[in-house]
């Protein structure tokens, strides 16, 4: 990231790339991403439910698509957006989750104002990337951002169950700076890089020109290495010599669990992805 960038990044929390994936990789993903929801349609046992969360087409998300489409890597692995990560988060990177976020027409496809992960105060510092594979415009619902509100921490919020966004900022703070809010448009293979804390949503759209992003986030490993599902991958670095810099404690072996503890926990795993069939999940 140059210093023009970087010193927008710093005092907007946000910075759009230009032209970082070409009109083949766009098409490429953008007829995958058709069959994907017409699979899910298909309401098939999930494979990978164990691990991750049930797509949900209803609200215009598809969960985990690095480690169920190989197409989904190359986009997350991109050397621009590295690069441009490295010079925020450190040159050793991982992914933190990943997903599709589109606006299935007919369908409740808001996205409410509110702050990513701002549930987990505790966790480190996570930048967003939005990789656009269609042209993304105030008409078809692109993201609107507050400029600085990274700055402000964690905002006041509150959770509605059952919701794909469930942790909304509240909305008194947002009508206070409703005269900042801009619409971040882009073009098809442009890339968005915001802070996690940057105060974000989209309206509910209904056109048949569609909206479809794929979505990352990134965390630095020197710090915390958590998942919300699935496994931590690494994007970039993490060599012996660095792991032995910062995770160098002696490791502690679990002590072995009772052999009715064992069954217990395997049964509620197997009551667990039954009931994930049924239940709604959350997105972040």
């Amino acid at each position: 990231m140059n210093q023009d960038y970087k010193k927008q990044f710093e005092e907007q929390g946000f910075v759009i790339l230009k032209k970082v994936f070409s009109k083949e990789k766009l098409e490429e993903v953008r007829i995958l991403q058709e069959k994907i929801v017409t699979y899910s349609d298909m309401n098939f046992e999930d494979p990978f439910l164990p691990w991750s969360l049930e797509h949900r087409n209803d609200q215009g998300v598809l969960f985990d698509l690095y480690q169920r489409h190989p197409e989904f890597q190359e986009m997350a692995k991109n050397k621009k957006i590295l690069d441009c990560l490295e010079s925020v988060l450190g040159e050793n990177i991982y992914l933190y989750d990943n997903s599709m976020v589109y606006k299935p027409k007919g369908k409740r496809n808001g996205v409410p104002w509110h702050q990513d992960f701002i549930s987990r105060p505790e966790e480190p510092q996570k930048i967003i990337v939005w990789m656009a594979l269609d042209d993304v415009t105030k008409e078809n619902g692109t993201v609107q951002v507050i400029p600085g509100s990274h700055k402000e921490g964690h905002l006041p919020w509150h959770r509605v169950d059952g919701e794909t966004h469930h942790d909304r900022v509240n909305i008194e703070y947002v009508e206070k700076k409703k005269d900042k809010i801009i619409y971040a448009e882009l073009e098809a293979g442009d890339v968005l890089l915001f802070n996690m804390l940057v105060l974000h949503g989209s309206d509910e759209i209904h056109t048949d020109r569609p909206r479809r992003v794929f979505r990352c986030s990134y965390q630095s490993m020197e710090k915390k290495i958590f998942t919300p599902r699935q496994s931590p991958i690494v994007m970039r670095g993490g060599s012996p010599e660095f792991l032995a810099k910062y995770y160098n404690n002696p490791y502690v072996k679990p002590k072995k669990k009772s052999i009715p503890l064992r069954a217990i926990n395997k049964l509620g795993r197997i009551l667990a992805n039954y009931g994930s069939k049924t239940t709604t999940n959350s997105a972040y």
